[in-house]
């Protein structure tokens, strides 16, 4: 059963986050993130898409120690495929294409990153997906290429304080 690529389309979507840090902070070392858990409808006209941002933040804390905290941040999204007709299946690609971040007060981080999503539909699913459908999967499965590749953001960024 050959696989059809039917249309691909991408977008950008920025997401937009305030994280309250546990511990003051007292400048922000490094930011890692990738994209996970992506998933796809299809829709009249539409791909509807969903996921979420993962975020390594590294930062100094009032010790001067390094500290670590993790943060998931649901997004989504949609892409206008006039193609795009219920039945057929649909294939997501992620990446996180920038990152910027600014300490507002020791404990609020802002943080604006934009994502890259690059969605295919497709006429059949592919093979290696074919192999692992039983009764319980949906009757459009979504196929996953995330990118396994973190974006790693290193300060300065911006500080608030002066």
């Amino acid at each position: 059963m050959a696989v059809e690529v039917i249309a691909e389309a991408q977008v950008q979507v920025l997401v937009e986050d305030t994280i309250d840090l546990f511990t003051p902070a007292q400048k922000i070392d490094e930011i890692r993130a990738n994209v996970q858990d992506l998933r796809c409808h299809v829709i009249p006209g539409k791909v509807i898409f969903q996921g979420i941002l993962h975020k390594q933040i590294f930062f100094v804390n009032e010790d001067n120690v390094v500290v670590h905290q993790g943060v998931d941040i649901p997004f989504s999204g949609f892409v206008d495929i006039p193609e795009a007709e219920p039945g057929q299946f649909c294939q997501l690609a992620a990446s996180v294409e920038f990152i910027d971040f600014q300490l507002l007060s020791p404990t609020t981080l802002r943080e604006t990153t934009v994502i890259l999503v690059n969605v295919r539909l497709l006429s059949n699913v592919p093979l290696p997906l074919v192999l692992t459908v039983n009764q319980n999967t949906p009757q459009r499965p979504a196929v996953f290429n995330g990118v396994k590749n973190a974006f790693v953001a290193r300060g300065p960024g911006r500080s608030a304080k002066k």
